[in-house]
């Protein structure tokens, strides 16, 4: 798919940046109010780019360039995961797992993460390996705690998204400390093009929500899937 093919390089080479480490530094996404960046992902979007889609349903869970809409954000993010672009991919089997912005669905969310697997997004390999430990037949008494404490982990996230202004919920697969929208507009375009296509950029960032305390929370997860019932 072309969207894989152009996007599998620059999430493989990037790291994870944390906002919440870097208070400091100003995240204002656009030069205006991201309306115009909004629009253009919409035009990139019919004509096939599935990052496109992928930007607009982040901007759409966030408020950026228009007001949070929720059902509309997760139309996006499966058409953009449908579409096999990785960072959807993965953003979708989080939002299952964690059921953040959707019902929770752990099943689903362990097939979509494996989808991601080949592309090495972020923690992909970390989250397959828990999942599939966690759905083992052998784990089916602990489930219904497991699974109690993911979906609170979202929740609590829920009201921070919706009670503070700034963006230091937002984990970044990142290669600078500045963020701009249209930084992903110059990939984005680059899938809607069949002639004479340019490289794309390795430069590109792509923001992905994710909950607070996540690491905490996974290792406390690990230890109670792996103690004996």
């Amino acid at each position: 798919m072309k969207s894989i093919k152009l996007l599998a390089g620059f999430l493989i080479g990037c790291f994870l940046f944390n906002a919440n480490a870097e208070s400091a530094i100003n995240y204002s996404y656009c030069e205006r109010d991201c309306k115009m960046e909004y629009n253009f992902f919409k035009t990139y979007a019919r004509e096939g780019s599935s990052l496109a889609n992928l930007a607009m349903a982040i901007m759409n869970y966030r408020g950026h360039g228009r007001e949070i809409n929720i059902p509309l954000a997760n139309k996006l993010l499966i058409r953009a995961a449908r579409d096999g672009e990785p960072g959807a991919m993965y953003q979708l089997a989080y939002n299952m797992m964690y059921g953040l912005h959707m019902e929770q669905d752990l099943e689903k969310a362990l097939v979509w993460f494996k989808k991601t697997e080949r592309f090495n997004v972020l923690n992909t390999k970390r989250n397959v390996s828990l999942l599939t430990l966690l759905l083992n037949e052998e784990q089916v008494e602990k489930r219904p705690s497991i699974k109690a404490l993911l979906s609170k982990a979202s929740q609590t996230k829920e009201e921070r998204l919706s009670n503070t202004e700034n963006d230091d919920g937002i984990e970044h697969i990142a290669v600078t400390h500045q963020f701009y929208w249209d930084y992903i507009l110059y990939n984005a375009e680059l899938q809607t093009c069949t002639v004479k296509c340019l490289p794309t950029s390795f430069n590109t960032l792509v923001p992905l929500i994710h909950v607070v305390n996540e690491q905490a929370l996974l290792n406390e997860l690990t230890l109670a899937v792996s103690a004996k019932i």
